[in-house]
């Protein structure tokens, strides 16, 4: 594990301490999970964003996003993203879950 420094504003560390106090842990722990969570809602929004530009298939966002096809599928459905979804998708779906059993 890489050690992380960074300045943070007074706001954001009263927020930290807070956390920490009600979650029971450590800062260092609070920061990752934090980071984590944050880094995650980054790689979604961005998944979206491949997919309403046409930059990337479906699998290849939930991929990139690190979530599950139908997560993704929801999303998208919730985003209102319109999907160029063919017969040779649907095809491509229906092999990849013959697979997965």
């Amino acid at each position: 594990m890489e050690t992380i420094t960074a300045r943070v504003p007074q706001g954001l560390l009263n927020d930290l301490k807070r956390i920490e106090s009600e979650e029971r842990t450590e800062r260092a722990e609070v920061i990752r999970r934090l980071l984590a969570e944050g880094i995650g809602e980054w790689k979604l929004r961005k998944a979206l964003e491949m997919i309403r530009e046409r930059k990337a298939s479906m699998r290849a966002a939930a991929k990139f996003a690190g979530i599950r096809y139908l997560e993704l599928l929801d999303r998208v459905e919730k985003e209102a993203i319109p999907l160029d979804y063919t017969l040779s998708d649907l095809r491509a779906d229906m092999e990849a879950l013959k697979k997965a059993k």
